[in-house]
């Protein structure tokens, strides 16, 4: 598939056999998601990008074909991360947020952080999203639960100077 999107780059940069990772990330795709990132790749070089995308970035648009076990995709994540960011100042905190998927409160908040810490633009928080959900589709496949996001808000009463528990 990728050889023929990309010739000999391809082969030049993979070799002409996937390796057991690219294999591994394959093997779980429907075929209707690998027709939606082969379209995907096929816009990118329309677009001007004519290098074939790394591990990570497969997965990302791996992730932003949607389909999963979160049937989640990473436009998904940015428009709920963009209605947080939004609307966040009528909330406490992040747990009582009134997230549209209980993943989304992991990915959203880790994606701040990490955001806010690497100064990242949009693209950059896009492929984020895209490796993040990525990242907790593979936890829900190896049988681990989503954390709830329910902890309990914490703020320091002015008043008393003791922390209350909302």
């Amino acid at each position: 598939m990728m050889g023929r999107i990309y010739g000999q780059q391809w082969i030049a940069k993979n070799g002409s056999v996937p390796d057991k990772l690219w294999t591994a990330q394959i093997r779980h795709l429907t075929s209707e998601q690998l027709e939606k990132i082969c379209s995907a790749l096929v816009s990118r070089c329309a677009e001007g990008n004519f290098w074939p995308p790394s591990l990570a970035e497969f997965v990302a648009l791996a992730a932003e074909s949607g389909g999963g076990l979160l049937g989640l995709t990473t436009s998904d994540i940015i428009a709920e991360y963009r209605r947080w960011r939004n609307e966040s100042y009528r909330y406490d905190c992040a747990e009582k947020f009134p997230w549209q998927h209980p993943v989304l409160y992991q990915i959203c908040t880790e994606m701040r952080r990490k955001g806010i810490e690497r100064q990242m633009t949009e693209a950059e928080l896009e492929r984020l999203a895209g490796r993040l959900l990525a990242k907790w589709e593979k936890h829900l496949k190896s049988g681990k639960p989503i954390p709830s996001g329910a902890k309990a808000c914490f703020w320091a009463d002015v008043s008393s100077g003791v922390a209350e528990e909302v």
